[in-house]
């Protein structure tokens, strides 16, 4: 088993120490190992914080309250950008076959002896239609092995965006510094968690959107606020047709059920356009709940 003690591997957690620990155990699988593991924990439930420590040669952050996506790869990219020269992200629901790491490193290698503005590499998900590394324009957390020179250029994630977009954003400034993104169709990481979506049949096909009105205000607000900044024009009248339909959707059908998560879209749009950030006191996730404390952006699954 070979081990590379320049990567730094970053996976932010939050109230899910079983699937957590699968993850954990499959990194000590790895062909290619990280030399480094940090584990950003923004968990809020007790039997979450039992989490194994050093003697795996973990280093744990254990957030005082939950910071979201956003506040963890923040803390975790901050750490990791000291020392490795490399560093991939994870969140903590995925399944890792053995040889994925070594894929991705490999990958990147290959690339960059072609393309020596590679800042980051991703894997994919079942059912990849490509055979060959593909171009894309920007990168989630889940999978993603980034160059430690695009990220001390890139700087560090936004906090202020607690959840969703806040990998958008990111994946977006290192692309104004010129940095590319691939995928490696020869590594692959599974996701295994996906309650936070619901399903309604309307009109004989089925819709699927948020389970909960804040998921709705923060990827609106901060999907908005990254391509405005960004001057993603296309992106930006994307999203606002997105939220239109929704808000509509869920004003209508169901209304006394969703209207709720109505009225999240809209509050989104006004604070997305107004820059007002940081987390909102009405639209915080359960601190009970599983698998609410956060998840990636949809513009870059």
């Amino acid at each position: 088993m070979e081990h590379s003690e320049r990567i730094a591997a970053v996976i932010v957690t939050f109230n899910n120490p079983g699937m957590l620990e699968d993850l954990l155990e499959d990194l000590q699988r790895q062909s290619l190992k990280p030399g480094r593991i940090i584990v950003v924990d923004n968990s809020t439930r007790c039997e979450a914080q039992s989490i194994p420590g050093e003697a795996r040669g973990i280093t744990l952050v254990k957030m005082a309250t939950n910071e979201g996506s956003a506040g963890g790869f923040h803390e975790g990219l901050r750490l990791a950008r000291e020392g490795a020269d490399y560093i991939l992200t994870l969140d903590d629901d995925v399944r890792m076959p053995d040889d994925a790491l070594e894929k991705l490193f490999r990958g990147l290698g290959d690339l960059a002896e072609h393309d020596g503005r590679v800042g980051a590499v991703r894997a994919v998900g079942p059912n990849h239609p490509e055979a060959f590394p593909t171009r894309i324009p920007c990168f989630a957390w889940r999978g993603t092995l980034m160059k430690t020179a695009a990220v001390k250029q890139a700087g560090l994630p936004l906090k202020d965006y607690f959840l969703y977009a806040d990998d958008t954003e990111y994946a977006l400034r290192m692309a104004a510094a010129d940095w590319r993104f691939y995928w490696i169709p020869g590594s692959q990481i599974v996701e295994r968690r996906k309650e936070d979506k619901q399903r309604l049949r309307i009109l004989g096909r089925d819709v699927f959107f948020y389970a909960e009105a804040y998921r709705f205000y923060y990827a609106v607000r901060n999907s908005i606020h990254a391509y405005r900044t960004h001057r993603c024009q296309t992106e930006l009248r994307q999203t606002l047709a997105y939220a239109a339909k929704m808000a509509l959707l869920l004003s209508f059908v169901q209304a006394g059920e969703n209207g709720g998560r109505a009225k999240a879209i809209l509050h989104g749009v006004n604070d997305g356009f107004r820059s007002k950030l940081g987390k909102r006191v009405d639209y915080h996730p359960a601190e009970t709940a599983p698998g609410a404390g956060w998840r990636q952006s949809e513009a870059c699954r």
